[in-house]
């Protein structure tokens, strides 16, 4: 047997290998969108300090942090002192400039931004809401003859700086019900129907909140829930787990103070409530109409908070 001639194969022509070790040029289009691009990133870094400053001291923080992501020369920037100090006073509105003052020096050592992240505190650029759902007996027919239905509603609530929240009750999804929680209605709210709203006022100390409101339709029933406000990652404040949900008859006219101390009992006149206590997730608004709280019944039959 002859022996076999390899030479054939090892001369066999390969077209790829005459790519290796060569770096390929970019066309001419790709080099004018690369240098558009720089361009226009450039234009940026071009502006002054003090500009760059103005306009970073309009935005809200959670802007701060998304400009902070977007490169190093804006995450230096919003490190800036001024910027989280004007956050944390408008986050605590309530205290006063003074004992925020007071209490950045001594328990956070002048740092704006820690005391901005780490203490608890309410969020006003967005709505907190609560999905509750439970079971309702139909009418039985002659097809089915024992029906029940899975009924579904919300509970919104829009907490404003001032001490004030807008509270509503609806089966309607946030993304339907948000514009009418933008702010608070000039003049009497109607007390029934789509554009019905209740103005309320809240005390919120530490990580409690503590709310009260007339029940709509009467002027003597009063009712109050006691929330505890949470993060489910750090700096996030957005969920309020309902703790109490109380009615007060209020047809004596006497007034009950709220107690804001953790441990207060409530007056023995009050009625509790032991249903729709499901706890508020917090939407901001630029979530509102892509949020999964838009779910109906039959995409999403129960919502885990977290």
């Amino acid at each position: 047997m002859a022996p076999r001639d390899d030479s054939a194969f090892l001369q066999s022509r390969r077209p790829w290998f005459a790519l290796y070790g060569l770096r390929l040029k970019r066309g001419r289009v790709e080099d004018d969108d690369d240098e558009e691009e720089e361009r226009e990133a450039s234009r940026l870094l071009l502006l002054p300090q003090d500009l760059m400053y103005k306009i970073l001291h309009s935005c809200d923080p959670y802007s701060l942090g998304s400009a902070a992501c977007a490169c190093k020369d804006l995450m230096r920037s919003v490190q800036n002192v001024e910027l989280w100090k004007k956050a944390c006073l408008e986050a605590w509105p309530q205290h006063g400039a003074a004992k925020i003052h007071q209490l950045s020096t001594k328990q956070y050592e002048g740092n704006w931004k820690r005391l901005w992240l780490t203490r608890p505190r309410l969020r006003f650029d967005g709505i907190y809401v609560s999905r509750n759902s439970y079971i309702k007996t139909g009418i039985a027919e002659w097809r089915v003859k024992n029906p029940v239905h899975v009924v579904l509603y919300y509970r919104y609530i829009k907490f404003f700086p001032d001490g004030r929240f807008l509270y509503k009750t609806t089966p309607q999804t946030v993304s339907k019900v948000a514009r009418r929680l933008r702010r608070i209605p000039q003049g009497p709210s109607p007390a029934h129907g789509e554009d019905s709203v209740v103005v309320g006022r809240y005390h919120f100390h530490h990580d409690l909140v503590y709310t009260s409101m007339v029940y709509p339709g009467t002027t003597s029933t009063e009712i109050r829930s006691k929330l505890k406000l949470r993060s489910t990652t750090p700096a996030r404040n957005d969920r309020l787990d309902i703790l109490a949900l109380m009615s007060y008859a209020r047809e004596s006219g006497t007034y009950i103070p709220m107690d804001p101390s953790p441990g207060a009992a409530d007056d023995g006149d009050g009625k509790a409530y032991n249903r729709g206590l499901t706890t508020y997730v917090f939407v901001p608004w630029h979530l509102v109409q892509a949020h999964e709280l838009n779910l109906g019944i039959e995409a999403m039959d129960y919502f885990c908070t977290g």
